[in-house]
């Protein structure tokens, strides 16, 4: 599964979405987060001048979430972790840069030393030793096991 199909899963099919009344008469609508912030899509954070009160069709939610994931991406390269390009790792960052933000990933300190230094298992023990797994520890499981499955 490609990291783009990964996101839909982690934040929420059409199907799922629909199921839960997000996604209906064709579009996407806002929704709270589990913290209680307006979200769409696929899990796209509604920033500040950002207006969806007509709804995302499918095409347009699908772009917001390519735009989300090259912002991912460029806040992965920034943090300066030089992993093996073929590396699941940086599929793993980028999903984590995705949901908790540039800001929120860099307090992960020992975490990103761990990764750096190419110790993987301390990592992933990094990663559950956090109110980020403790909040979504099924994601979190899920994106290690994609990790080592690598």
């Amino acid at each position: 599964m490609d990291l783009k199909q990964q996101l839909k899963q982690y934040e929420g099919t059409k199907e799922y979405q629909t199921k839960v009344g997000y996604f209906k008469n064709g579009k996407y609508w806002t929704y709270k987060d589990s913290l209680g912030y307006p979200t769409i899509g696929f899990g796209h954070l509604v920033l500040k001048g950002e207006d969806f009160s007509t709804g995302l069709t499918e095409a347009q939610a699908d772009a917001l979430l390519d735009k989300d994931i090259a912002i991912a991406r460029a806040g992965v390269a920034s943090l300066g972790v030089n992993l093996p390009v073929e590396s699941r790792w940086n599929d793993f960052l980028i999903i984590m840069v995705f949901q908790l933000g540039l800001a929120g990933v860099k307090g992960f300190k020992k975490f990103l030393a761990a990764l750096k230094a190419g110790n993987y298992a301390t990592a992933i023990i990094e990663c559950k030793d956090s109110r980020w797994y403790k909040q979504t520890p099924n994601r979190v499981d899920s994106m290690i096991a994609y990790v080592v499955r690598g």
